[in-house]
């Protein structure tokens, strides 16, 4: 049954405004942004959810989930049960850096890509608690290594990055250039020309997504690549978010950041983060890692991880970080232009002489096991494609400018006429009244009187097309449409708390 909009009575509000005060009001310092705000109010206060849901009857929902409801590759939850039938890893405590044999695995897959391979070694790879947990242990080397330098963000981004700098007292800016293209409407937001124009000897490190989530788009290898030389002239350390790589629509526009930076020969200034929670559908289970060929970063981080003594958790899946590892390694090689059974056999021989055992144990499991991966990955990207598509018709009327179709399986899209409305009040309304949460502009970069204000900015959310009830998530769109357009012509009968952060 389609979910209905219905103004509730203003005792509801009253209530709903007694509770939100009271929450805000508690907020320290560092959570007084419009990513924390609008999180801690539709995730983290359980009174104001349950009177949502006592007055809506829905289930909360969200349209800007940042992960996917897709089931994950059914081998790589088998090899997961395996393991712990087996005992295999969980028994153990692990290097702080994490288990030797799930990080010469990825040394190897990541070094296959490159040319004149190996480059990596397992000491070049730390295992980490999601990637996350990589970000903030290089903003931790940062404030311990230059604790007055400067760091420049690529934005629109990930929160994470901006709170980071904030909690570990860095100074920071924000490198940002939007360009709308009035023929089709499409949306660029290409930071490097800014972030080139802002380095300085002072600038220690640099954060780019590539690609860029929220708006999913690539940043042209060309200037990844200034950048590159930039930074190896400055000094600079590179950290490149590489999460949503695998699910790239097309891959010939990209090239891996570890690629351009062995050309003009920066590895030493660049460290590349990765994670199992997009590509994989495994968020829950926190494996990521980060790899770098800066000897003092990796040592550091080695001791900052054994100060902690809360070794990440991605060790316990060993087993499927060998198998995602060989696959990968596959891939890289037939991306060469080798034969399928002669990059299998050459990634086997790779992986048995460095003693990596892999479930299945020979060729034509091997083979079955890669082209069922492929065919999974096909199905997925043809699945998230489709949704983008309707998703955006579904929103066809309301969206001024969007991001392109690039990777799954966020984008961004510009909402009209929404000026002169406070944006935390129309979000928070949308939330009391019909129990979906949202993340628009100012969760990404600046701040919510920014976005409001500039002309170039305005409302722009990010969409998640990645709900597995595909049919629930347009109607909860096309609930989005009916509620701005009773909002926008009856504000008065809604909460009004003018608020900005």
């Amino acid at each position: 049954m389609p979910p209905k909009l219905t103004i509730p009575p203003q005792s509801y509000f009253i209530k709903a405004k007694k509770i939100i005060t009271q929450t805000l009001n508690n907020l320290p310092p560092l959570y007084r942004d419009y990513y924390h705000v609008n999180d801690i109010l539709t995730d983290s206060t359980p009174q104001l959810q349950q009177l949502i849901k006592n007055q809506t009857g829905l289930e909360k929902f969200k349209i800007s989930a940042g992960t996917s409801d897709m089931l994950a590759f059914k081998p790589y939850l088998n090899q997961i049960i395996q393991d712990i039938k087996q005992s295999t890893y969980y028994r153990s405590y692990h290097n702080p850096l994490g288990n030797s044999t799930a990080r010469l695995a990825i040394a190897v897959m990541e070094s296959a890509k490159l040319d004149n391979e190996p480059v990596y070694t397992y000491g070049d790879v730390g295992l980490t608690t999601g990637s996350t947990d990589a970000i903030s242990q290089i903003f931790e080397y940062i404030k311990s290594t230059y604790p007055s330098s400067q760091v420049i963000i690529a934005s629109p981004t990930y929160y994470l990055y901006k709170y980071l700098a904030r909690f570990f007292g860095l100074n920071y800016q924000e490198a940002f250039n939007i360009k709308i293209n009035t023929k089709n409407n499409t949306a660029s937001f290409n930071s490097i020309p800014d972030i080139l124009a802002k380095i300085s000897q002072k600038t220690k490190l640099i954060v780019l997504a590539q690609p860029n989530n929220p708006s999913s788009e690539l940043y042209p290898a060309k200037d990844i690549k200034k950048l590159l030389i930039a930074c190896k002239s400055k000094g600079t350390l590179l950290l490149v978010d590489e999460l949503f790589t695998d699910l790239l629509f097309d891959n010939q526009g990209f090239i891996p950041t570890d690629a351009l930076a062995k050309k003009v020969g920066a590895l030493n200034n660049l460290v590349v983060i990765k994670g199992y929670s997009k590509s994989k559908n495994l968020p829950g289970f926190r494996i990521g890692y980060l790899f770098s060929k800066n000897k003092n970063l990796m040592t550091t981080l080695s001791q900052i991880s054994e100060q902690r003594q809360c070794f990440a958790p991605s060790s316990n899946y060993t087993g499927l970080i060998v198998q995602d590892s060989f696959i990968q390694t596959v891939k890289a090689i037939t991306n060469k232009g080798i034969t399928l059974s002669k990059s299998i056999r050459l990634a086997r021989k790779k992986f048995d002489q460095l003693n990596l055992s892999i479930s299945p144990t020979n060729r034509l499991d091997d083979k079955n096991l890669y082209t069922s991966y492929e065919a999974y990955m096909t199905s997925i990207k043809k699945t998230y494609s489709n949704y983008y598509d309707q998703a955006l018709t579904t929103l066809n009327q309301e969206i001024m400018a969007i991001t392109p179709k690039t990777s799954a399986f966020n984008t961004f899209v510009k909402i009209k006429a929404m000026n002169g409305v406070n944006y935390l009040d129309f979000c928070l309304n949308f939330y009391l009244c019909c129990n979906v949460v949202t993340q628009i502009g100012p969760c990404f970069a600046f701040n919510q009187p920014t976005w409001e204000k500039d002309p170039s900015l305005g409302f722009w959310l990010r969409l998640s097309y990645s709900r597995q009830d595909r049919k629930y998530y347009m109607m909860i769109l096309r609930l989005f449409c009916e509620f701005k357009k009773v909002y926008l012509s009856s504000p008065n009968k809604f909460l009004k708390l003018d608020l900005s952060f």
